[in-house]
């Protein structure tokens, strides 16, 4: 289990500040795009919950239905499914293998969030998209095909903007078990950077 977790929080790594910022991504009004990244991405990783140890290969199947409220105000409703399996050695508790599939759809309801010192609201237009298949190797170690997709549209208002950011973001792990790339378009904007 404590593995599992630690898998979970490499994953949260994306959303951190560990992030090197492409100067592109940012708004000349001071609004920085991967804020709005973040933001998504730790709402749709919240169904990370504690279960119970796992034993030989144990089927995942997690039904999310989560709503993460704003620091500043508004809230993310996030639902869809984790599922998967993972396989563990019965004796050691290492983890052997496994796999997990996230499939989520997140609701922007007047998320209010900083940018820069600034406050934006950022309402779903209509929607955000997440889903990735993550793949462990023995070990636990990221296995080569991990990656997440993150795709749809938000509304943010604040500050002298009032614009539609489109997202179309690849998210790859690197398979040593730390950090990885992000590739795509934020706002018509490539992205690409490592974090």
């Amino acid at each position: 289990m404590k593995k599992i977790l630690l898998f979970i929080s490499v994953i949260a790594l994306v959303s951190t500040g560990g992030c090197k910022k492409d100067s592109s991504s940012s708004d000349p009004t001071g609004l920085n795009n991967q804020d709005i990244v973040n933001a998504i991405f730790q709402a749709g990783m919240a169904w990370n919950t504690p279960t119970k140890s796992l034993k030989g290969v144990y089927p995942i199947n997690i039904s999310v239905d989560n709503t993460k409220t704003g620091p500043e105000g508004g809230n993310i409703h996030v639902i869809g499914s984790v599922t998967g399996s993972m396989t563990m050695d019965d004796h050691t508790g290492a983890i052997i293998s496994g796999t997990m599939l996230l499939g989520l759809t997140e609701t922007i309801n007047a998320y209010a969030f900083k940018s820069n010192g600034l406050t934006y609201v950022m309402n779903g237009a209509p929607y955000v998209s997440l889903s990735g298949t993550f793949t462990l190797v023995n070990g636990g170690k990221f296995g080569s095909a991990s990656s997440m997709q993150i795709g749809g549209g938000v509304n943010v208002t604040g500050n002298g903007v009032d614009k539609t950011v489109n997202i179309n973001l690849t998210i790859i792990l690197n398979s040593n078990g730390t950090g990885g790339s992000v590739s795509g378009t934020i706002d018509g904007v490539s992205v690409n950077y490592n974090f």
